[in-house]
């Protein structure tokens, strides 16, 4: 343990101007970037890829986020100046008042304090990105009631990980001595794998709703793809992505033998999310026919109307509204229903004036082909074939033996504790653990880095070995569909990019792809 090497190191004032350092640094890239998300015209390779109006819609979506990012993050710097210096030790003190001086019970109840003061800077925050700048450009699908309901899940999951695993952690380096790090190690990657079973098995379906895939074809398709690559594939779910947003992904899970997939709703079937005031016209009618309810509009869609407003932000994507088009369910208040009848008796009651409400539009339309989906997955699967999930484990493993044994230098460093206004003799672990971490951030951040470049590596080989199996061309698409269907950002900063961004520009992607192809045909022949 650390005796009084580190006496008159000013701690405080390092960790204060290394976080004024990344700040300049994030504001440095932030505003190359943004200065790339202005311009209005794509580049020569992005052309030929994405029409003119879809990368101008980009732009501005990337322009959004990035000036939303650039604000809060200069505000939750200088929150977090505040709530490092001056709330932290009054909330420990606070925390003895309330339960005692037992050092288990009171760093729970410190920590929780530390978690909850930061709420009215993080719920206006949340608040603002999902109801207005993702509503703005059609993506957010959440009702406010829902917001509040995931926030108050979140508290709930908060205070019952907080209150199990804090005790763990004191009662192990306690019990450890000196060498506490290799035993606090070994819980650690006890609790990463006990984590990794049950976030998706119990905290996830806490949040979205996982129910077997319904498309009986897709369902044998998947599951003869992962049989020709011997992926060992047990279960097969879809998840309701599309009652928060109209983003889409897919994602693979499970321990050993036992994996599973994942795909978002929004992979499957197009949906419409109409939202009705009172006194503004609805902009569409039906007209029964055999295959269901056919879609009548305007010649001239009225903008202040619903269908209008949806299909201005919608505009040239998978979800805008289109003549002609069938309508097979639609839900209402999270139900879905099938009878055109009660759907038509919906839209004549939102027809008049004064009706208001929302009503959601599944619409006789597949987002993505069979194939693309297949080689989406071809790209997950081509993951786990490289054993990128196991190489990420370990290299977590290593980066947090070397955490808690810098750790063990300092845990008993009366400057460290002293100078972020803790007082020596009336403290603990999870305090001086905390300050420590704060220490770490320039570390972190180039950790961080290096995961982020190994991360990229990691697709370009999943990418390679969708295209081993034959399907470059549908993975193309479908990254290319993926990409504009989310707005992605099309012309990214070169520095920017490198620094932030865990997947290669779609661009880089698709040539990796046709040059992995051209090798690829190359040795076949």
């Amino acid at each position: 343990m650390s005796g009084e090497w580190d006496a008159g190191v000013p701690y405080l004032a390092i960790y204060v101007v290394f976080q004024l350092i990344l700040q300049t640094w994030d504001t440095f890239l932030d505003t190359r970037q943004l200065q790339k998300n202005k311009e209005k015209e794509p580049p020569a390779e992005i052309k030929d890829l994405v029409p003119l109006e879809r990368f101008q819609k980009s732009q501005v979506y990337q322009v959004d986020k990035g000036v939303f990012s650039m604000i809060t993050g200069f505000i939750q710097l200088f929150w977090n100046f505040f709530e490092v210096i001056v709330l932290w030790p009054i909330l420990w003190n606070m925390a003895k008042d309330l339960v005692g001086e037992n050092e288990i019970i009171r760093s729970i109840m410190w920590q929780l304090l530390v978690s909850f003061v930061g709420y009215p800077l993080s719920i206006p925050i949340g608040l603002y990105s999902d109801f207005v700048i993702e509503a703005r450009h059609g993506f957010n699908k959440k009702t406010m009631k829902l917001f509040w309901k995931d926030l108050a899940k979140s508290c709930c999951l908060s205070i019952v990980v907080t209150a199990l695993l804090i005790p763990i952690v004191i009662s192990v380096i306690r019990w450890g001595g000196d060498h506490f790090y290799l035993y606090i190690w070994v819980v650690c990657q006890v609790l990463i794998f006990v984590m990794m079973f049950i976030y998706p098995t119990f905290i996830m379906p806490l949040f979205n709703k996982f129910e077997p895939l319904h498309n009986e074809e897709l369902r044998q398709r998947i599951e003869e793809l992962a049989g020709s690559l011997n992926y060992p594939l047990q279960k097969l779910f879809q998840m309701d992505g599309s009652e928060r947003s109209s983003h889409s992904n897919a994602f693979l899970f499970g321990f050993w033998k036992n994996k599973r997939i994942v795909l978002f709703d929004t992979l499957l079937q197009v949906q419409v999310n109409l939202s009705k005031k009172a006194g503004e016209p609805l902009g569409f009618d039906f007209e029964k026919t055999d295959k269901g309810l056919k879609l009548k509009l305007p010649s001239s869609l009225d903008k202040s109307s619903a269908a209008g407003r949806w299909n201005e932000k919608h505009s040239g994507r998978i979800d805008e509204l289109k003549e002609e088009e069938v309508v097979v369910a639609f839900k209402k208040a999270s139900v879905q229903e099938k009878d055109g009848d009660k759907l038509l008796e919906e839209v004549q009651r939102l027809k008049e004036d004064s009706a208001e409400g929302d009503v959601v539009l599944m619409l006789d339309r597949e987002p993505y082909t069979t194939d693309e989906i297949l080689a989406i997955l071809c790209h997950e699967i081509g993951h786990w074939h490289h054993g990128h999930v196991a190489k990420m484990l370990v290299f977590s493993s290593i980066h947090i033996f070397v955490i808690f044994r810098m750790y063990a230098f300092v845990m008993n460093s009366a400057p460290l504790i002293s100078s972020f206004g803790f007082s020596p003799a009336d403290t603990g672990i999870m305090v001086s653990l905390n300050i420590f971490m704060l220490m770490l951030t320039p570390l972190e951040t180039i950790v961080g880095f290096g995961m982020t470049l190994l991360t990229r590596m990691n697709e370009y080989q999943a990418d390679e070995f969708a295209v081993r199996q034959q399907r470059g061309d549908e993975l193309a698409s479908g990254l290319r569909k993926l990409c504009v269907e989310n707005l992605g950002d099309l012309n990214p900063d070169p520095w920017y990019a490198w620094f932030h961004h865990t997947h290669p520009a779609l661009v880089e992607r698709l040539q990796a792809i046709r040059a992995n192809e051209s090798v690829f045909c190359k040795k076949i022949k």
